[in-house]
């Protein structure tokens, strides 16, 4: 048995002095698997971790108040009464601008005392760009105004001339036909 067991060792060695036989590939051949590997590579499908759920917690969430906002000192904040209209300068005679809705709020950058009718407050708006004033009376101010900058006015705006009007088509005057009654003899 032992003679078996060599040989057969020794046939699978290729002790026996016969060149390998090896198998032939066309160029064709080689880029067809090539392409093929490409194609199944850009195919596969990554495996993705797919996220657990978390457990759900033991410890409760407590549910806390929003503090309001607060005035910090030198920046005093408005609030709006009411629907107010703001406008390009302190007084009516300036066009409106934009609005601050009952409950919104502003941050005040200045003011101006110097109307008939009060204060008027100077209210940052970074979103549109440009400030724009709000009369005291439609507001109510948090925090301290006695840092506020009192502010001059802007040149007042020159009436805008609309279409003049002109007078429309005008029929003539005509007679007013009356019955005439012959005389009585």
């Amino acid at each position: 048995m032992p003679v078996v067991l060599a040989a057969s060792l020794m046939a699978g060695c290729n002790f026996s002095g016969a060149p390998d036989a090896t198998a032939t590939i066309s160029p064709d051949q080689v880029l067809l698997t090539a392409q093929a590997i490409a194609a199944a590579t850009l195919q596969a499908v990554t495996p993705s971790a797919t996220p657990s759920p978390l457990p759900p917690s033991e410890t409760p969430i407590l549910e806390t108040a929003t503090p309001a906002p607060t005035a910090t000192p030198g920046s005093p904040i408005l609030t709006a009464i009411y629907n107010a209209n703001i406008r390009f300068g302190p007084g009516e005679e300036y066009p409106v601008i934009d609005f601050l809705l009952a409950g919104q709020t502003a941050d005040v950058v200045g003011r101006n005392d110097d109307t008939p009718i009060g204060t008027w407050w100077l209210i940052e708006r970074p979103q549109l760009g440009t400030d724009g004033w709000i009369w005291s009376g439609a507001v109510e101010v948090s925090g301290s105004t006695g840092g506020v900058p009192l502010v001059e006015k802007p040149p007042t705006p020159e009436p805008t001339k609309g279409p003049s009007k002109t007078p429309g088509p005008t029929s003539a005057p005509s007679a007013t036909p009356t019955a005439t009654v012959p005389p009585t003899p």
